[in-house]
């Protein structure tokens, strides 16, 4: 098993960040670097891209589970469906304070099947707290995907890096 890098997406200071790409049945990853905001305490805030035009799909039919794990505190398992987002960590405003992550895409273009991902997330807030999440997130729309989505539950994203490679 190997990857093929498709390609790279970069932001700084805008209201939303996308990155797509993804045009096959193949199972592809997408890893998140620095994805942090303009304010303290801000959540990025997770969607899929519709590949019709590749805007965010915000209907309420996502469904998603995941085990919170935080240095400092207990761990925690988290599930909600039915929801128009997948809701992040809080971050802060600046690189050591952000969000760094991998997701596999699976069915994304596939108009025939649900669209879903697995997700490793790694962050640390603007007050120092570390935490990691395991997890995974269905769209339940026959619809075909074409990539991932971000936008800030406040102000805009201050910086965010993704890569989208294909796994061969």
């Amino acid at each position: 098993m190997g990857l093929v890098q498709v390609t790279t997406s970069s932001i700084s200071n805008a209201s939303t960040f996308s990155i797509t790409g993804i045009d096959t049945d193949d199972v592809y990853l997408i890893t998140l670097n620095d994805l942090y905001m303009n304010s303290d305490g801000a959540r990025p805030r997770l969607r899929f891209t519709k590949s019709s035009d590749s805007s965010a799909d915000d209907s309420s039919n996502y469904d998603y589970a995941n085990l919170d794990m935080y240095a400092t505190t207990s761990f925690s398992n988290n599930a909600n469906t039915n929801q128009s987002y997948y809701n992040g960590f809080s971050t802060g405003t600046d690189n050591t304070e952000g969000l760094r992550a991998i997701y596999y895409c699976y069915n994304f273009n596939n108009s025939s099947e649900y669209s879903f991902i697995t997700y490793e997330e790694l962050a640390t807030n603007n007050a120092g707290a570390n935490a990691g999440r395991n997890g995974g997130m269905v769209l339940t729309v026959n619809q075909s995907t074409n990539g991932l989505h971000w936008h800030s539950s406040s102000n805009n994203i201050k910086n965010a890096t993704a890569t989208l490679y294909k796994v061969v």
